[in-house]
């Protein structure tokens, strides 16, 4: 996915127009492409990008200086919206890949591990309401088959900040060729919740999680409080 590719656009004056960079949006569930639906800008260049026939995003002849960041809006589709500062992107002929972290209601099929759950500031007493930690990244951690070592899922979440779902995050495990993780009797994996937010990092207490599905508050069978997260209980 990082290698120059072919791009077909209309010819001018006699010739091919040059790609000078190039965007490349996948699903960070699928890792299949998407063009259609979403809007894809880089701030400072002047041009705006054309699909190839491939459905990656180029700019055509464009001084990369100005240059300071990429944004993916995904606009309706389920996915949260992705900013690379410059520093982050990568320069032709090298392709930039970005891989698109699905929302809460991404229609997740069967076969993804993962968990849909909320992270607050602290557990309080009912009636009182819980205050939301929007924007922190959340992360799954899962156990490998050796038992004692903790692997990073690849995709990070962000803790939303729409009215009314504050805190709510979706979080999943992709695993890579050859990976092989640590499965109870009843084929659960266990994981943890890690949590970033103002450059620190807290970890949360080992939960099962059923392998090949997405846990939800209302389905999860410890019960609904398990997939809630105090930020003042989690580990640093």
């Amino acid at each position: 996915m990082s290698s120059p590719f072919p791009v077909h656009v209309p010819l001018e004056k006699g010739r091919w127009r040059k790609v000078l960079f190039a965007v490349e949006v996948l699903d960070a569930v699928t890792l299949e492409r998407l063009s259609e639906g979403l809007e894809v800008e880089a701030d400072g260049l002047r041009g705006k990008p054309r699909r190839n026939v491939g459905g990656v995003f180029v700019w055509l002849d464009e001084d990369l200086t100005p240059l300071r960041k990429v944004t993916v809006d995904p606009q309706r589709l389920p996915y949260e919206p992705v900013e690379l500062p410059r520093a982050a992107l990568k320069l032709p002929p090298e392709t930039n890949v970005v891989e698109l972290p699905p929302r809460t209601d991404y229609p997740f099929t069967a076969g993804i591990t993962g968990m849909r759950g909320a992270l607050f500031e602290t557990r309080p007493a009912p009636p009182s309401p819980p205050t939301p930690v929007a924007g922190a990244e959340v992360r799954l951690r899962w156990l490998d088959e050796d038992g004692t070592t903790w692997r990073d899922a690849p995709t990070a979440a962000t803790a939303r900040k729409e009215r009314g779902k504050e805190g709510d995050f979706v979080a999943f495990v992709r695993f890579a060729p050859g990976d092989a993780p640590k499965l109870d009797a009843k084929s659960a994996l266990s994981v943890r919740v890690v949590a970033t937010r103002g450059g620190a990092t807290r970890t949360s207490a080992a939960l099962a999680l059923p392998l090949g599905h997405v846990a939800d508050p209302s389905t999860y069978e410890p019960g609904a409080d398990a997939l809630l997260f105090a930020w003042d209980e989690l580990t640093p």
